[in-house]
C-alpha cells in the first residue's frame, strides 16, 4: 500500500509538495516550493526518516524554492537536470535577496542542495529504493520542466507538475501518449476552468500591436517573467519579423545567458540565438536611459509589475498616451498588473514607505493590454491530456492540485462525471492506495 501526503499546493498555486511513502517506510519528495503571501510560506514539514530522494519538476520557486530547507540536516540525492539546477540556484538566491521574508535556510543549504544533485535524463528509469523508481518525461512547460513517474510497491503514480500540450516557440509540448499504464494521476489544475485563445492569433495581435505603437512614435513596455516568458516574447518578435529596437533588462538577461549554455533543452537553439542578436541587453543606468528615449520594445521582469527591472520604466510609460504596457503572463488577484488591466491604475510604494500605509496611485494614460502566452494547459487541453493516458486496474485515481479552490474542485467534479475517482485534496490530507 502506497501513502501519498499532500504537504502543499492544495487548492492554491504555490508551495507545491507531495510526499510518497512505500509500505516499508521509504520516502520520496516531489517538489518543495514556496508561496509569496501569508505567514506560512513553506510546505508542511515531515518526518525525514528513510527519505531516499528529492525530485523536482522545474525551477520555478513555487516548486523548487523551499528545497534548500530539506538540506539543513539531510544529504539525500536531489534528482533534477542540469538546466533546472542552474536556474533554481539563480531564482532561489534572487528570492532571498529581493524579499524580506526570513526564510529558514541560506547559502549553506543551497550549496548542500547543489552538492547532492543527481542529473536524470528523460525516460531513463532510476532506482531510489527497494521497488522504488523515478522516471522523468518532458512536461512542455519551460526548458528543463518534467513530469515525474514514480513506481513504488507495484503502483505507478504520475505527477504532471506544470504541463503544456500546446506547442510554443521555446520548448516542445508534453506528449501524454509516451507514458506506460498508470494507477494514480496527480495533476495541476491552474487553468482547469478556462480556455486559452488560439496561440497563433495571440502572437500576431501582440506583434501587430507593438508595431502600431512604434510606428506612431511610441514605445512598448513588456513586463514578463524572467524565466521563459521573456525569452518566449523575444522569440515571437523574431518569428513575425519585428525589425524595431528591442531591449532586455533585469533577470531576463541572466536567464538568456543560462539558456545558451543548455541548448539541448531548447526547441530550436539556432532560432533562439537569432532572436538574441536582435536585442540589446541593458546592464547599467545609462542603458536604461537610452531605452526610455528610444521607440523600442522593452522586455523587463517582473511579470506582474510587483518589482524588478520593469519598475525602472513603468512610470514614464504610464504618462505617455502614445506608448503601451503589454502584459504577457498570469496576473494574480490584487497584483499591480491586474489592477492596471482592470482599473487603469498603477499602485506603487516608494522605498522605505511603511507597508500599512496606502501606496501612491497613478492613472494610466498609455494603452494597456493582456496577451495570453500561458505555458500551462487550459481546461480543454487538461481533459485531452487525461483522455490520452491509460489507467490500469480500473481504479482511475486522480488528485487535482496546483490551482485555486474553484479550479481544483471544479476540475475534480468534471472528472468524477467522466467516471474517474477524482478529488481536490486539502493540505495535510493523506491517502493510502
Amino acid at each position: 500500500m502506497v501513502k501519498i501526503s499532500f504537504l502543499g499546493g492544495c487548492r492554491e498555486v504555490g508551495r507545491s509538495a507531495i510526499l510518497i511513502e512505500s509500505n516499508s517506510g521509504e520516502k520520496c519528495i516531489l517538489d518543495y516550493g514556496i508561496r509569496f503571501k501569508g505567514k506560512e510560506r513553506l510546505p508542511r514539514d515531515f518526518d525525514k526518516t528513510h527519505l531516499k530522494a528529492v525530485a523536482v519538476t522545474h525551477c520555478h520557486v513555487d516548486h523548487s524554492g523551499a528545497i534548500p530547507y530539506l538540506y539543513k540536516s539531510e544529504s539525500v540525492p536531489f534528482i533534477t537536470n542540469s538546466i533546472t539546477l542552474r536556474i533554481s540556484n539563480i531564482l532561489i538566491k534572487d528570492m532571498m535577496n529581493v524579499g524580506k521574508f526570513p526564510y529558514p535556510f541560506g547559502k549553506t543549504e543551497i550549496k548542500s542542495m547543489t552538492k547532492n544533485a543527481n542529473f536524470l535524463t528523460n525516460q531513463v528509469r532510476k532506482k531510489i529504493g527497494n521497488n522504488f523508481f523515478i522516471t522523468f518525461y518532458d512536461a512542455g512547460h519551460i526548458p528543463g520542466s518534467v513530469s515525474i513517474l514514480v513506481e513504488v510497491d507495484n503502483k505507478r503514480i504520475l505527477y504532471t507538475g506544470d504541463i503544456n500540450i500546446q506547442e510554443t516557440n521555446l520548448v516542445h509540448h508534453a506528449e501524454p501518449t509516451h507514458f506506460p499504464e498508470i494507477d494514480i494521476l496527480i495533476t495541476e489544475s491552474t487553468y482547469a476552468t478556462r480556455e486559452h485563445p488560439l496561440r497563433d492569433e495571440v502572437e500576431k495581435n501582440f506583434v501587430e500591436s507593438i508595431k502600431d505603437k512604434i510606428e506612431n512614435g511610441g514605445k512598448v513596455l513588456i513586463p514578463a517573467f524572467g524565466v521563459a516568458r521573456s525569452q518566449e516574447a523575444l522569440m515571437i518578435l523574431e518569428k513575425y519579423n519585428y525589425d524595431g529596437k528591442i531591449f532586455i533588462d533585469g533577470l531576463a538577461r541572466k536567464i538568456c545567458d543560462a539558456y545558451l549554455q543548455f541548448p539541448e533543452f531548447l526547441k530550436d537553439i539556432k532560432k533562439f540565438k537569432k532572436s538574441l542578436l536582435r536585442a540589446q541587453f541593458i546592464s547599467e543606468s545609462q542603458g536604461r536611459s537610452e531605452a526610455k528615449k528610444s521607440n523600442a520594445a522593452i522586455i523587463a521582469p517582473s511579470g506582474m509589475l510587483k518589482g524588478g527591472a520593469s519598475m525602472n520604466f513603468v512610470k514614464s510609460f504610464l504618462n505617455d498616451p502614445y506608448s503601451a504596457i503589454y502584459l504577457v503572463g498570469y496576473q494574480a488577484e490584487g497584483s499591480p498588473g491586474r489592477k492596471l488591466l482592470e482599473e487603469g491604475i498603477f499602485e506603487y510604494r516608494e522605498k522605505g514607505m511603511p507597508r500599512k500605509k496606502s501606496g501612491n496611485i497613478l492613472t494610466a494614460k498609455c494603452d494597456r493590454n493582456y496577451f495570453n502566452f500561458s505555458s500551462h494547459s487550459d481546461g480543454p487541453h487538461l481533459h485531452e491530456y487525461i483522455e490520452n493516458l491509460k489507467f490500469r486496474n480500473g481504479e482511475n485515481y486522480i488528485f487535482c492540485m496546483h490551482g485555486d479552490n474553484k479550479s481544483t474542485t471544479t476540475f475534480a467534479k468534471e472528472l468524477i462525471d467522466k467516471k474517474f475517482n477524482s478529488v481536490a485534496p486539502e493540505i495535510d490530507e493523506i491517502y493510502k492506495i
